[in-house]
């Protein structure tokens, strides 16, 4: 597949909506397009490395008050002046952030911050040049998080029903639903995600366009 280069100034993409609505596989597939790079919000956890396992898997990670948010903020800043990050790394299996390893990012014209939370956060929402929200329903989203889970995160079934009952649900009534109203864009996200890839390309396309003939 070809790629669209960017040229000019980077180009910053909130990319927000339930868990489970797709929004890694969209960002990824759309960022290699456009030679532009992805960050995880869920990368971004607070460091909880000092509790025991059992502990750390009882956090309730969908809160705003779980999110290193200062450095996340710190980071997309420095993206957008052009500057590469080390962008942190967790294991999910084991709820850890990796004190010794990073993620290097290199400058490119285009980032996508993706996460549930990504429009959820007043300071971060200035920061974006395009607000997209992914929609789908919770059968559909609960479906897909918990082959996620199951085969990259390998947690039990037990857990995930547990966890998506008890933290994921709540929080995305309170706090992922009602930031759909910050998106310049709502796509619906149950269609194939060749679908949603291609409407969340147009629409990036459609807005550079647009800053470009101002």
């Amino acid at each position: 597949m070809r790629t669209t280069p960017i040229r000019g100034k980077t180009f910053i993409v909130g990319l927000a909506g339930p868990s489970g609505s797709g929004k890694s596989t969209v960002a990824k597939r759309v960022a290699s397009r456009l030679n532009g790079r992805v960050i995880s919000m869920e990368s971004y956890s607070l460091v909880m490395n000092d509790l025991p396992l059992e502990e750390r898997a009882k956090q309730n990670y969908d809160e705003p008050h779980a999110i290193d948010v200062k450095l996340l903020e710190s980071q997309i800043r420095d993206y957008a002046s052009g500057t590469a990050i080390e962008a942190p790394i967790c294991d999910f299996a084991n709820h850890l952030r990796m004190s010794d390893q990073s993620m290097h990012v290199p400058a490119t014209s285009l980032l996508i911050v993706e996460g549930i939370l990504a429009l959820h956060f007043e300071r971060l929402r200035p920061l974006y040049d395009l607000s997209i929200y992914l929609e789908a329903s919770n059968e559909v989203c609960f479906h897909r998080r918990k082959v996620r889970d199951i085969t990259e995160r390998q947690r039990s079934l037990d857990f995930i029903l547990w966890q998506y009952k008890n933290n994921v649900l709540p929080a995305a009534r309170r706090y992922v639903v009602p930031s759909k109203h910050y998106a310049d864009l709502v796509v619906e996200s149950t269609a194939d995600v060749t679908t949603v890839e291609k409407s969340v390309y147009d629409a990036v396309m459609e807005s550079l366009a647009l800053a470009g003939a101002r």
